[in-house]
């Protein structure tokens, strides 16, 4: 589903009109069979008449002119059975470029991407990430250097996507951050980039970003309807419902801590307890990237802390059976793996009813994305925006996604 309003996103820019021929203004009809597209990753156009509302003829037209605009690319048919085989569309990866910014609780990364989703760069920056002036200075200024040594054209940027940990006040882009990045607490992190931005800034939240990712290149593939669980130094999640992320009302939804009461909070799974717990036991790591550098898994600490949350987890999945009923939840976030399996396996499914008779669940599921995913959804988030979710190429305001 392309353009509903479950899915908002506040962008500002800076550039209050297109550019003549700005490859990203599309009209919702090209988005619609853009985002099906890619969906299916390569389909024969003819087979497009069963998942599109449009004729034949106007398939035949809009595909053609995303052609000419460089987003999608044709494929040689597969020959199956009689008749002329149709060409198989497909989105072009040069069609667009994506730059993320992901400010975790003690560290910065920047990230390039391209259209389908391949990480072309992902690299720490050398700068404090709780000083939100540095920060926005150097990660633009790695960013343009990156686009120049890249060689990539400045027309197809979409922009620059910026992850943050946190929940909001009210709906925008400012944040009300973990104790770590405490500088950034309420601050309006779209109006601090763009003082210096050359491209279009927008931000979202990390977890919401890590959901966006799996939708594009992990989970999304099998499920159109799944939550994303972030464990970080704190811990929160994102949703993706009929195929797009879900914010809410607030632009607060899977916000998953704020299930727990102060009592229970102590005992989430949130990596910063863990750090607490090694600490107890003479293993003292200052930040989660230490954690995950020095990670063993023969620490006695991790079953005992595994043991601790495990109710708490477990509450927080019963919840999102009982009111979601996803077909999948995912494991993700700065989380070592070996935790993360750890983690779903003290994970419970639902139980039986009173017949004793197995209730569906939803799938339990590792997420194989390379680096964190909020890195990769914070890169792909400009590109959704502008070209998947948006009729106005993607300029000014607020609007739905």
């Amino acid at each position: 589903m392309v353009g509903h309003e479950r899915d908002k996103v506040v962008t500002k820019t800076v550039r209050a009109t297109p550019p003549a021929g700005d490859p990203f203004a599309t009209t919702r009809n090209e988005a619609t069979l853009l985002e099906t597209v890619r969906r299916t990753q390569a389909i024969a156009r003819s087979e497009l008449i069963r998942l599109v509302p449009f004729s034949q003829q106007s398939i035949h037209r809009l595909s053609e002119e995303l052609v000419g605009k460089g987003m999608l690319r044709i494929l040689p048919p597969r020959i199956s059975g009689r008749g002329k085989p149709s060409p198989r569309l497909a989105l072009e990866p040069t069609g667009a470029y994506g730059l993320g910014v992901t400010i975790d609780s003690d560290s910065v990364f920047v990230t390039v991407c391209d259209l389908v989703g391949n990480v072309l760069h992902h690299a720490p920056l050398s700068v404090e990430a709780n000083d939100p002036e540095a920060v926005a200075t150097t990660s633009h200024a790695a960013l343009e250097r990156l686009v120049v040594q890249m060689g990539l054209p400045w027309a197809r940027v979409a922009g620059i996507g910026v992850s943050m940990q946190g929940f909001r006040l009210e709906p925008g882009t400012a944040f009300i951050t973990p104790v770590p990045l405490s500088t950034w607490n309420d601050l309006d992190v779209v109006e601090l980039f763009e003082t210096n931005a050359t491209f279009p800034v927008m931000a979202e939240n990390d977890g919401t970003l890590g959901a966006l990712a799996e939708l594009w290149v992990g989970a999304g593939r099998r499920f159109e309807d799944f939550a994303y669980l972030a464990f970080n130094y704190g811990f929160g999640g994102g949703l993706v419902l009929r195929g797009a992320p879900y914010l809410g009302h607030h632009m607060n939804a899977a916000e998953v801590s704020a299930i727990f009461d102060d009592e229970a909070s102590r005992r989430r799974p949130a990596l910063y307890t863990l750090l607490d717990m090694l600490r107890d036991d003479g293993l003292d790591f200052a930040t989660v990237a230490d954690l995950r550098r020095a990670y063993d898994p023969a620490w006695p600490t991790l079953d005992r802390w595994v043991a601790h949350v495990a109710p708490a987890l477990n509450q927080l999945l019963r919840g999102l059976m009982a009111i979601l009923d996803p077909a999948a939840i995912v494991f993700g976030g700065e989380a070592p793996v070996d935790l993360r399996r750890r983690l779903i396996a003290v994970s419970h499914r639902r139980a039986p009813d009173r017949l004793g008779r197995p209730v569906p669940s939803p799938d339990l599921l590792l997420s194989t994305i390379g680096s964190d995913a909020s890195a990769l959804g914070a890169a792909l988030f400009p590109i959704r925006h502008r070209l998947f979710t948006a009729s106005n190429g993607g300029v000014g305001g607020s609007g739905t996604s």
